[in-house]
């Protein structure tokens, strides 16, 4: 019985270790992006383009061979869905980017407006997700490799 209860008390404190973690905040300037930066440069212009309803724009953000399966059309159809689900987008903010061996997945916060059945406006936000890469001979070129919300 004495090892039984031994063995329940070491059980239950590896448990109890195992859930605890040390939070610390990352000082604010590391904390924000560098605004100037090609690749937030190109995902702010898609972001807006998105938010303006400018398929046109947001198109041509795109690399070529990306615009043959993403056109304008399927810009359409894909922000009908999403406004129709979440409302308008009126607003987005940088989240951060990821650490990735040759990507850079960039996460963004969108919020959308709506009204309720009773006309009042309500909000929803949504992670989005551009995934830029550097590209062209010396990888000084930003292309988008990917986008989705999350």
């Amino acid at each position: 019985m004495k090892r039984f209860m031994l063995c329940a008390a070491a059980v239950c404190a590896m448990l109890l270790a195992a859930g605890c973690t040390v939070i610390r905040e990352v000082p604010m300037e590391q904390a924000l992006p560098e605004a100037a930066t090609p690749e937030l440069q190109l995902c702010r212009m898609m972001l807006e383009a998105f938010l303006k309803n400018d398929a046109k724009s947001f198109v041509n953000h795109l690399p070529e061979e990306t615009r043959n399966g993403f056109d304008m059309k399927k810009f359409e159809d894909t922000r009908k869905y999403i406004t129709t689900t979440l409302g308008q987008p009126v607003a987005f903010q940088y989240l951060t980017t990821l650490e990735f061996v040759t990507l850079a997945p960039h996460i963004w916060k969108i919020r959308f407006e709506r009204k309720d059945r009773k006309g009042e406006i309500i909000h929803s936000e949504a992670l989005f997700r551009i995934i830029t890469g550097q590209t062209g001979p010396e990888k000084k070129d930003v292309s988008v490799i990917g986008f989705n919300f999350l």
